[in-house]
C-alpha cells in the first residue's frame, strides 16, 4: 500500500508578484489601436503590423497603450546615465541610442525611450522599460568602449545604467 507524501511548503520564501500598472487587465474582443504612437493591441499583443482585417471606421476605440500612459504619466521604467562625451560625439551617440531603440521597437512596441535630457555635459535617459536600458548601455559600450555599471531598484523593476567615457578607449581620432 502507498501512502502519499505531505510536503511542508511554509520554508518556501513568498515572493511579491510585481504587475506593471500600466498593461491592460482584461483582453478586448476586437484588435484597437494606440491614438498616440499607432501601436495595435490584438490578441493581448502590442504590434506594430496592423491585423487582419483592421478597418478604421469600425474600430474608432479611443485609447493609448501602456508605453504613451507612462510617457504622459512620466513614469520611466530605466534609466541611462551617459558620463563624459565630448561635444563631438554627442550626434554620434544619439544616433547610436536611436538605432538601438529602432530595434528593440521591432521586437516590442512598448519599450521606446521616452526622454533625452543634457546638464553638464552629462546625458540622461528615460526609457519605458529596464530591459531597454540595459540594451542601450551595452550598445553604447560595445560601440563606443568605457565602463558599464547597473544599479537596480527594488524588485528588479527600475534599472539604472551608468555608462563612463573612459579616457583613450573608444575614441574615434
Amino acid at each position: 500500500m502507498r501512502t502519499i507524501k505531505k510536503y511542508n511548503t511554509e520554508y518556501k520564501k513568498k515572493v511579491d508578484v510585481w504587475r506593471d500598472t500600466y498593461l491592460t487587465r482584461m483582453s478586448p474582443r476586437e484588435a484597437i489601436q494606440c491614438a498616440g504612437c499607432g501601436a495595435f493591441y490584438h490578441r493581448r499583443r502590442w504590434t506594430l503590423e496592423p491585423p487582419a482585417k483592421f478597418s478604421r471606421s469600425r474600430h474608432t476605440q479611443a485609447i493609448f497603450c501602456p508605453t504613451c500612459m507612462k510617457t504622459r504619466h512620466r513614469f520611466p521604467g530605466g534609466e541611462v546615465h551617459l558620463i563624459g562625451l565630448q561635444a563631438v560625439e554627442r550626434d554620434e551617440v544619439a544616433r547610436i541610442l536611436r538605432n538601438e531603440e529602432r530595434r528593440a521597437r521591432a521586437k516590442n512596441p512598448l519599450e521606446r525611450i521616452m526622454a533625452l535630457h543634457e546638464s553638464n555635459g552629462r546625458w540622461k535617459i528615460e526609457t519605458t522599460t529596464e530591459k531597454l536600458a540595459q540594451r542601450l548601455g551595452r550598445s553604447l559600450k560595445k560601440a563606443r568602449g568605457g565602463k558599464l555599471v547597473y544599479k537596480w531598484g527594488h524588485n528588479n523593476k527600475f534599472a539604472r545604467v551608468i555608462w563612463t567615457k573612459t579616457a583613450g578607449v573608444g575614441s574615434r581620432c
